[in-house]
């Protein structure tokens, strides 16, 4: 049964891997996360493979079926074997390779070291961590600039700097919207206002997310770090006096 399922991986076959959901009893529909996680005696799980081959839209499909975004490998694997046939017939378990170091490996390695954005794309878009680190100690970005994979590079680097912005826009939503966090030193106009900044950087990002480059999401990250800082000073202690508007 985990075997079918790595051949599908490997072949990137979408209507085969429904075909399998099609039979309301069968153990994909009843216990889907316990199949569609299971590892090959190498360590990889059919999303792995998936993404390690650049099958776009059968990595979407299993994560919309419950694969593990962020699971990682527990043991030694073939990374680069030297043809796309040797690929292919290692992940169905037709041929031995030696065994390199890949421990730690989530989905999203596998596709930055093997140069595939668009798989990059839709992991990410589905909550794949980009700071989760191999044996190596590398996040995806690292093992991508070791195999040269220099637009999977550039796509995690953007990817790096959206979440540095979308995080500050997040955090700051937060606290305005909850009195504890604010602790009731916010006015009205300060809501409106910090609310309406990060509103505009959010619509910014939407659209400029493709083509925007790392130092313009930063500039923008800058800005609006800029335009909240007389809001954000009020939370500010120094010794025991609290920073408020008149002492600023």
């Amino acid at each position: 049964m985990g075997k079918e399922l790595f051949e599908i991986a490997a072949k990137g076959d979408v209507e085969r891997l429904r075909g399998l959901f099609d039979d309301p009893e069968s153990v994909y529909v009843t216990h889907p996360a316990q199949i569609l996680n299971k590892r090959d005696e190498a360590g990889k799980s059919a999303l792995d493979i998936a993404a390690m081959l650049g099958r776009q839209e059968l990595v979407r499909e299993l994560l919309e079926r419950g694969a593990d975004i962020n699971s990682q490998t527990k043991k030694g694997d073939v990374l680069k074997p030297r043809s796309f046939k040797e690929v292919y017939l290692f992940t169905i378990g037709k041929t031995n390779t030696n065994e390199v170091n890949v421990l730690g490996y989530t989905a999203l390695h596998r596709a930055a070291s093997w140069g595939h954005p668009d798989c990059l794309r839709v992991l990410i878009a589905n909550g794949a961590d980009i700071q989760i680190r191999n044996a190596h100690g590398e996040r995806a970005r690292e093992a991508a600039a070791r195999y040269q994979k220099d637009s999977c590079v550039d796509y995690l680097d953007r990817a790096e700097a959206q979440n540095a912005l979308l995080s500050v826009i997040t955090a700051t939503k937060d606290t305005i919207s909850d009195p504890e966090k604010h602790m009731g030193r916010f006015t009205r106009e300060d809501k409106l206002s910090g609310n309406r900044f990060c509103d505009e950087k959010n619509d910014w990002l939407e659209s400029h997310k493709e083509h925007a480059t790392v130092e313009e999401i930063y500039k923008q990250k800058q800005e609006l770090e800029e335009l909240l800082k007389p809001m954000l000073s009020k939370l500010e202690v120094t010794g025991n006096v609290t920073l408020t508007r008149s002492t600023l």
